[in-house]
């Protein structure tokens, strides 16, 4: 029987979970329509394709049973998104309680959003601080599903804003963000290397040979050997259809070359987000010596349920059944 609807809906996309008892997923639904399908400033306007948005991933489910509860995290809870959602400051504990989430109003009922985690910047103003918002649900989602330790835990979150994540005593004690996803995108999509890629079938040996450059000590810079690329298939060295995995390589490399000293663990790193893309990122750690474990993406949804059995959203005793996968 369901008992929640459960949605982790962000910059690009978003995915839907109608789950039963204990957090079990009953059925699943991913739609590309994130926050940045979202244009102009009337908040009017804002508001309709959210609710729009919403009512065809899951207006089904809510149709068939009108009391279920919803609850969302993720970019929908941004000054750009839904509804402005609340920020917990680190460090923060991870029992996110009713009077943190926000509820928003909408035809068919309520959505309740989770808060985002920002990191506090310095008073002087030297050091900025740092906002994440749907990855604390992941992290929550995460240690739910991995053994209690009492050692410190690094997670790694990939993806269009990737996170780097100490957790200690299940309390978030400090993040960083990457925009590595998101830098890959527009390098591939806009200027000249949109105009040297082509498309082809996935090249780990080109992924190999960006991490090599862009990890090499001393770097030339991110900006200069993403420019290699194009140098390299003008002079025949690097084929058109490989230069989307030569630029993931110089990319993540050198966000691991430079997050990774701040990030280090004597235990092994936690990777959770899409599979192929964990892959990349525990190749890049494997350089530098550092084992990893990559957790199921499905973390989010079992997030969700954990934040809606602390709120009280739904009355019943969390799911225990690991979900997770090693490699």
């Amino acid at each position: 029987m369901p008992r929640l609807i459960a949605l982790d809906w962000g910059t690009s996309s978003q995915r839907a979970w109608l789950l039963g008892e204990g957090g079990l997923v009953l059925a699943v639904r991913r739609r590309a329509v994130g926050l940045l399908g979202a244009v102009g400033d009337d908040p009017t306007s804002r508001t309709r394709h959210y609710e729009a948005a919403f009512d065809e991933i899951c207006g089904d489910w809510l149709a068939a049973d009108p009391d279920l509860p919803a609850i969302a995290c993720g970019m929908v809870g941004s000054s750009r998104g839904w509804r402005e959602a609340s920020y917990l400051t680190v460090p923060t504990d991870l029992a996110i309680r009713a009077t943190d989430l926000t509820a928003v109003s909408h035809p068919r009922g309520v959505v309740h959003l989770v808060p985002g985690v920002r990191v506090a910047p310095a008073a002087d103003g030297t050091v900025p601080g740092d906002v994440m918002r749907g990855e604390e649900t992941q992290i929550i989602g995460i240690l739910g599903l991995h053994p209690p330790t009492e050692c410190p835990l690094i997670i790694v979150l990939p993806g269009t804003h990737s996170k780097w994540t100490r957790v200690e005593n299940n309390e978030i004690v400090s993040f960083a963000t990457s925009l590595a996803g998101e830098m890959y995108g527009l390098t591939l999509e806009h200027g000249i290397l949109s105009r040297t890629a082509t498309a082809g079938v996935r090249n780990d040996a080109a992924f190999e040979r960006g991490l090599a450059i862009g990890g090499s000590v001393p770097s030339r810079g991110l900006l200069t050997e993403l420019f290699g690329a194009r140098a390299l298939v003008l002079d025949g060295l690097l084929d058109p259809a490989s230069v989307p995995d030569y630029v993931s390589g110089v990319i993540i490399a050198d966000e691991v070359r430079h997050l990774l000293p701040e990030y280090s663990t004597e235990g092994r790193i936690l990777l959770c987000g899409n599979a192929d893309l964990c892959r990349r990122y525990a190749i890049a750690l494997h350089v530098h010596g550092v084992g990893t474990e990559t957790v199921a993406e499905e973390a989010a949804a079992q997030g969700l349920w954990q934040v809606a059995i602390t709120a009280g959203l739904v009355r019943s005793a969390p799911h225990t059944t690991p979900v997770k996968e090693i490699r």
